[in-house]
This record gives structure tokens, C-alpha cells and sequence, in this order.
């Protein structure tokens, strides 16, 4: 269904008015308000504060139960299956199960029952397992997808799908939400796509983000020949609240079950607020998210789950100048996105230097921060500019964050 605006001038009124509200309810400093001008560098200026705390329903299916037959497995100790079959359970004690001669029969995909199958105890490895019947297999609790690993097809791969490119509705925690979907002009059924989940800045729109080409990833898609699906989920009301943790369940579920992905190839990014929701789903998604981009997150006003501290794969971006989402809050030892990087390289087992390394002169930086598990990379972008999803280096007119963007996500 698409949703049309109807009263630009009634909803402009409101939103100064919730901006204005925001502003005397929120300290000075806080990582609350976006700056982006025209929607070509990042919406319109708007003033808020802590996201407001909903009630979380998060949608999730039940477990598939369908034990796969791995076929001629060979056994690694200490390894965790990455699924015989369907979503069967991975080897006991953390054995591996690769597959052999052929594929195996297993029950449903996970993307069917929305949990994946159940690692060994121990698991610690990776290995590949042949694709089953009722699905690709998938990386069992504990497990690491290895990189390059074949994709794992959802339920709606071989399905004619009635999904249509364009703003939809889906209810949320009782609610009708709304988001807008872009899907390849020639889409094939029998592809898994990569899907990328794109949140907009504080006070702003999904068709703000869709201007943008979904942060310009989808104009690098096409030159690479690589199509994918964008999702561009909309607020209710100015910021991301806790409520939107379910509203991205819900939404990653109906495309599994209608459309064709790889389960294991979803990607979150997003600018400001857009950013720290994207921070906040990284710190307790990690079996849904497989890498994630934060482009000038904060982790603070935002809302935060208990975080699982498991790994994800994580690059952020900072202008040394932001003084709304800054490097460091004040003086402040905990907030900032500093302190985002320490997080994200502490918990992919990262050797996370005593300083890590800022822009100080010239083009931006992007350190890899070293010793990461290497399905887990953890790269801190830093440059000269402010708050900001569009940076040029000295004397080019390209904006490199959605070109490392890119290259972030495309290496799995």
C-alpha cells in the first residue's frame, strides 16, 4: 500500500514544535540533533533528544526443527557445523560437519523458523556444510560464518512474490509502521540478494534516505552488478525508540518469508540517529546483522538493549569537528563514538590500541583496527569535517564513506 503525505505544512508545524521541545527537555552537547541541510548532504536541521522508551514486542518465529543429513562428513574437533542440513542441530561438542558428496536433506531454512540450528558445545571454528533440501544450512550457536560463504537462501527464495518496489505498512507492536522497499527491476526468485536496512537521521524520512539512493549504496550496487534490496524504515515520530528493535524484526521476517535473500549477507547502516539505531541493533542482532555501518553513531540517547557483547562485524565514520555526535563527549569516558570503537574491537577479540588512530591532516583515515577475528573486522573511519554523511577528501569531489562503505560489506 503506498502512503501519500498529505498536509506538509501541518506536519512541518508539529515537528518545529516536538524540535523546539526537544531542545529545552535535552542538555547542551548531547548527540541529539542532525545537520544535513538539503537531503543531497543530510535532511534538514532538527533538534531532539533521548529517544523515547517504547514497549518491545519482538516478532520471531519458532525453531526449525529439521535435522539435516550432512552426507560423508568429515570431523573437525572444535568446530562448529555450518549446518548439515536445513536448520538442524550442528555436531555435538563443536564437531564440524562438511559436507561430502552431495547435498544434504534437511528440514526447514531457518529463515522459515527464524532461529538458526543449534551449534555443538565448544564451537569455536568454521566449516561449510552442503546445502540441504529445506533449505541452505546455517552457522550454529556459537558458530562463525566463515567469509565468502555460500549464501543462505530464505524462505521466499523459488517463490513468485506479489512485493512490489514502493512505501509499505506492516503492523509493529500493534502499530501500522510504514517503510519504503527497493527491490531489482529484474528481480529473479531463484537469486538471494544481499538486503540492506538503511535508518534515517532524527526528525527525518525513509524517502529522505531513498533520495539518497539508501546512503548512495545503490548507485555502487549497479556498477558492481551486484543488485540488492533496500529497506527504509520510518520513525514514529522525531527519533528511534525501543520499539523499532521489534519493528526491525518484523520487517526482516516478512521479507525472508516473501523475497529472496541471503540470510547471512543483511547489512544495517545509517546516518546520526540513523546511525545510533543502527549501533543499538548491533549490540544484541548479531545473529541477524551480519556487518554494520555506523556513520556518525553516538551510544547515548539512543535506546539500548542488553547488549549480548557477541561479535559483528562493525566500521563507523567521525568528523574530528562533530560536536553533535562527537569523538568524545566532553570529558566524558564513556560517550562518544570513541568509545563505540572500543566496544566493537573488545568484543571481536580486536588488540585495541591505548590510542587509536584519528585524522589529523589530509585525506581521512580509516584504521583496521588489528588482531580481529577475521570474520569480524572492525575498521574506524575519522576525517576533517563535522556532522556529516557526506565527506570529501582535499581535492576530490567523491564522497568516500559510501565507497568504504561498500567495500566493508562486500568483503563477506
Amino acid at each position: 500500500m503506498t502512503t501519500e503525505t498529505k498536509n506538509f505544512t501541518a506536519v512541518s508545524i508539529f515537528r518545529g514544535l516536538f524540535a523546539l521541545l526537544a531542545v529545552l527537555s535535552f542538555g547542551a552537547g548531547a548527540c541529539s540533533s542532525d545537520n544535513g541541510g538539503s537531503p543531497a548532504s543530510g535532511g534538514s536541521k532538527a533538534a531532539g533528544g533521548a529517544a523515547h522508551a517504547g514497549t518491545s514486542n519482538t516478532s520471531s518465529g519458532g525453531t526449525s526443527s529439521g535435522a539435516g543429513s550432512a552426507g560423508a562428513p568429515s570431523v573437525t574437533a572444535g568446530q562448529p557445523g555450518l549446518g548439515g542440513g536445513g536448520s538442524g542441530s550442528g555436531g555435538a561438542g563443536g564437531v564440524s560437519a562438511v559436507g561430502g558428496s552431495g547435498p544434504a536433506t534437511g528440514g526447514a531454512s531457518a529463515g522459515t523458523g527464524g532461529k538458526a540450528s543449534s551449534g555443538g558445545a565448544g564451537g569455536g571454528g568454521t566449516a561449510a556444510g552442503g546445502a540441504g533440501t529445506g533449505g541452505a544450512g546455517v552457522a550454529g550457536g556459537g558458530g562463525t560464518i566463515p567469509l565468502k560463504n555460500p549464501p543462505v537462501l530464505s524462505a521466499g527464495c523459488g517463490k513468485a512474490t506479489t512485493v512490489t518496489s514502493g512505501k509499505k505498512t506492516i503492523t509493529s507492536t500493534n502499530q501500522q509502521r510504514t517503510y519504503i522497499i527497493d527491490i531489482p527491476a529484474n528481480y529473479d526468485m531463484n537469486k538471494p540478494y544481499r538486503l540492506f536496512y538503511t535508518s534515517h537521521w532524527i526528525g527525518s524520512t525513509s524517502e529522505a534516505v531513498r533520495d539518497q539512493n539508501y546512503y548512495f549504496l545503490k548507485p555502487l550496487a549497479t556498477a558492481a552488478n551486484e543488485p540488492a534490496i533496500f529497506v527504509a524504515p520510518q520513525s514514529d515520530g522525531q527519533t528511534w525508540q525501543q520499539k523499532d528493535h521489534a519493528l526491525f524484526d518484523d520487517i526482516l521476517k516478512y521479507v525472508k518469508e516473501n523475497l529472496c535473500i541471503d540470510t547471512t549477507r543483511v547489512f544495517a547502516t545509517g546516518f546520526s540517529f540513523g546511525g545510533m539505531i543502527t549501533y543499538s541493533l548491533s549490540t544484541n542482532h548479531q545473529k541477524d546483522i551480519r556487518a554494520a555501518v555506523g556513520i556518525a553513531p553516538a551510544n547515548y540517547n539512543i535506546y539500548l538493549p542488553t547488549k549480548t557483547r557477541q561479535p559483528i562485524a562493525w566500521m563507523q565514520t567521525t568528523g574530528m569537528s562533530d560536536t553533535t555526535c562527537p569523538w568524545v563527549q566532553g570529558s566524558s569516558t564513556t560517550q562518544g563514538s570513541k568509545f563505540i570503537a572500543i566496544e566493537k574491537g573488545t568484543d571481536n577479540g580486536c588488540m585495541v590500541p591505548s590510542t587509536i588512530p584519528t585524522w589529523q591532516s589530509g585525506a581521512h583515515v580509516c584504521y583496521d583496527v588489528p588482531g580481529c577475528k577475521p570474520e569480524f573486522p572492525t575498521k574506524v573511519c575519522t576525517f576533517n569535517g563535522g556532522h556529516t554523511n557526506i565527506a570529501n577528501d582535499p581535492g576530490s569531489n567523491a564522497n568516500w564513506i559510501p565507497t568504504e562503505s561498500w567495500k566493508f560489506f562486500t568483503q563477506f
